[in-house]
């Protein structure tokens, strides 16, 4: 389904006023951002991290939006914090990109500190808040991923690791909760890993509570035809936005080769009445170990592919 967009070409003029423009929700999403079907699309560019396995070099939200001749809804970015002291520096080098793009900002904190969740005290919480609060002190609506995909960085096998418990990440998040709860301009986004087929009941016991958690979302990447949208979504939705009344967001998901396009078909093209809250999705914009997730910035084709998916082709 296509959508009005606004031109690129007057886009900045928008960005710099953005806290003025008015929201599509309480949520934030920008009424003028990329939608299609009802559901709003943004990217995690490239942070060109060559010390994680990333191929790719750095990539701005601003050079996809280029690429796309589009304004793109979500802007999201990944956050060490690995130590009691937490300056929030991969996020403020991109602080003026962020604030141009008038998207809603997706940090995603990620605590890979030797201490692990007992580490984030709330003194160390209120840096967090600090930094989120630089943001929003610009108009920028986040939605705070702290601590995203908790059950499988807990795995020795991760790189980087979290270290501790599901009640220690509980009492971790309820910290930061309560560090950014007198800024209504930061929303908590809880967004655990997906569970391979099993059920969401799994994740009981890293849900931090109904009342300290603003939206819900799992990541999946399918590798595989048969996982879909409801393999990788389904149970989870059910359980954890329907049962709660949480809106739902994919904050990152992404597919190689030849699922790309039909993932990103899915992802776009579900029946609103089966999933009413859904209202965002982030596509992972990374080529990583090999892995070419990429579907604006690293080949013609496929980007023509994307704008027909997303309604863009002219």
């Amino acid at each position: 389904m296509k959508f009005a967009l606004l031109s690129a070409s007057v886009f900045p003029a928008l960005a710099c006023e953005s806290s003025l423009l008015g929201k599509s929700d309480t949520y934030g999403l920008p009424w003028y951002g990329l939608k299609t079907n009802g559901v709003a699309i943004g990217w995690v560019p490239s942070d060109g991290n060559a010390s994680e396995g990333v191929i790719s070099p750095r990539y701005t939200l601003a050079e996809i939006n280029q690429k796309l001749g589009s304004v793109s809804s979500t802007y999201g970015m990944y956050s060490h914090l690995n130590s009691d002291t937490y300056n929030g520096y991969e996020l403020l080098e991109e602080y003026g990109e962020v604030i141009k793009s008038g998207a809603v900002f997706i940090p995603s904190v990620m605590p890979v500190l030797d201490s692990g969740f007992p580490g984030i005290t709330p003194e160390v919480a209120s840096q967090v808040a600090t930094v989120m609060r630089e943001f929003t002190d610009k108009g920028v609506i986040v939605w705070l991923r702290f601590g995203h995909e908790m059950n499988w960085y807990t795995n020795p096998a991760a790189e980087p690791r979290y270290y501790g418990t599901p009640a220690e990440f509980v009492i971790a998040w309820a910290n930061v909760a309560k560090a950014v709860a007198d800024n209504p301009l930061v929303k908590m986004f809880w967004s655990p890993n997906n569970l391979g087929g099993n059920p969401a009941s799994d994740l009981d016991e890293w849900y931090p509570g109904d009342d300290i958690v603003d939206l819900v979302g799992i990541d999946c990447y399918p590798q595989f035809t048969n996982q879909t949208f409801e393999w990788c979504y389904q149970d989870f939705y059910d359980r954890f936005s329907a049962g709660k009344q949480k809106p739902f967001a994919i904050g990152e998901t992404g597919a190689d080769a030849e699922l790309k396009e039909n993932w990103l078909k899915q992802l776009v093209n579900q029946n609103n009445a089966d999933y009413p809250n859904y209202i965002s999705m982030s596509w992972f914009e990374y080529l990583k170990q090999g892995v070419d997730f990429r579907v604006v910035v690293g080949n013609q084709t496929i980007l023509e592919q994307t704008k027909e998916t997303l309604g863009l082709s002219h």
